[in-house]
């Protein structure tokens, strides 16, 4: 009687690995891209207020109260003590750094970000 090879129960090794690696890749990316976008949302906020400094209005305070409402919205953990402004008469910096926990389920990422924007002011 012929047989196939396939209706025995065997399996590549290579196929099986692979889907191993996919599902690293899976989780990896279930964990990571929501961070990724969230920092990225920040990103875009903390330019913008650099960008808007020189209205008379954005006071370094009130500057820092957009910063801290984004990251509240954004769940980044961030305080007051993470945001430097630094105010000449050209330029502003705004220098903003956190740590972020990233679980996942054997290993814990410890992911250090700095936002560091520098505009002139007119």
């Amino acid at each position: 009687m012929h047989r196939i090879r396939f209706e025995s129960g065997q399996i590549n090794v290579g196929c099986f690995i692979a889907l191993i690696v996919l599902a690293v890749a899976v989780v990896v990316a279930i964990k990571t891209i929501p961070v990724v976008i969230s920092m990225g949302d920040m990103e875009k906020e903390i330019e913008a207020l650099a960008a808007r400094a020189n209205i008379p209005t954005y006071t370094n305070s009130v500057i820092r109260g957009r910063i801290l409402q984004k990251a509240q919205s954004l769940d980044l953990p961030v305080g007051p003590k993470n945001i430097r402004i630094e105010r000449n008469s050209q330029y502003i910096r705004i220098v903003v750094t956190y740590d972020l926990a990233i679980k996942y389920p054997f290993y814990t990422y410890h992911w250090h970000k700095v936002h560091d924007f520098t505009s002139r002011l007119f």
